[in-house]
């Protein structure tokens, strides 16, 4: 070993670049969110409004959501869009993540506390985008949503609840057997009352996840070709070769990319 010689120890706090964090309670859900930024190169002296993409489980996806948009940058020279990923009290797994509260529409026996969807959506509608709209320099009609499995149920639910809300809504191997598939209950409704989905939807499923994740993703595909909503302009992929979670970092990278290039590119 060779010693370090003449060195100081001293630490300091790693950070990301044009950053910023804050937690931020939300009235209506009666609870404190993480709140990660991320602004675009020459933010502060441009012009112009930039895309927003939101990202639920920000805690653990606001640094994928830096690396995969990089790259999508250099391949295909996307805008780069202002990044608000959104915590929910510390890492998935952690004691103090409230994911299974804030991204289920419905309240299962199976699942105490949950049910608190309508409430998260509630935050992010007129509490979280107001003050995004308001003191950032944000486009209202570029506005993306991102959620991976229960988040996915949350961005499905979304999307039958406020399509309007966002431009885009990226759907990543949707949990959307929870509570003996509510979520289906809830287009149902939809469909009744609405012949128009104005929105751009991208739905994904890995090939070697259970058939639990595969059965119902199947179903919702089948349901969208089957309504034929007006001014639904929507891509489902099923990955080859990957699993729940190895399917994640694939699923943000294909999603990212259809939704921020026109012509929509599946790769």
């Amino acid at each position: 070993m060779y010693p370090f010689v003449g060195y100081t120890q001293q630490t300091r706090l790693v950070t990301v670049p044009n950053s910023e964090h804050t937690i931020m309670h939300s009235t209506i859900a009666g609870n404190d969110y993480d709140i990660y930024f991320h602004f675009p190169a020459g933010y502060d002296t441009a012009k112009r409004k930039f895309p927003v993409l939101y990202v639920v489980d920000g805690d653990n996806d606001f640094s994928p959501s830096l690396e995969y948009l990089g790259l999508l940058m250099a391949q295909y020279h996307i805008p780069e869009p202002i990044l608000v990923a959104i915590g929910d009290g510390g890492l998935i797994g952690s004691p103090g993540n409230k994911r299974n509260r804030d991204f289920t529409p419905t309240a299962s026996p199976s699942m105490p506390g949950s049910g608190g969807a309508p409430a998260f959506l509630g935050f992010i509608e007129k509490e979280l985008i107001p003050m995004i709209d308001a003191k950032y320099k944000a486009d209202p009609a570029q506005r993306t949503l991102y959620g991976y499995s229960m988040g996915g149920l949350f961005g499905t639910y979304v999307l039958f609840t406020k399509p309007q809300l966002f431009k885009n809504i990226l759907i990543g191997s949707p949990a959307l057997a929870y509570d003996n598939g509510q979520i289906f209950d809830i287009e149902k409704e939809y469909a009744a009352n609405h012949s128009e989905l104005p929105v751009h939807v991208f739905i994904e499923v890995g090939e070697l996840e259970t058939d639990g994740q595969k059965v119902p993703n199947k179903k919702l595909v089948d349901l969208l070709n089957q309504r034929h909503y007006k001014n639904l302009d929507w891509h489902s992929v099923i990955i080859d070769k990957v699993t729940h979670l190895t399917g994640k970092p694939v699923a943000m990278l294909k999603a990212l990319g259809w939704a921020y290039t026109n012509p929509h590119e599946v790769f």
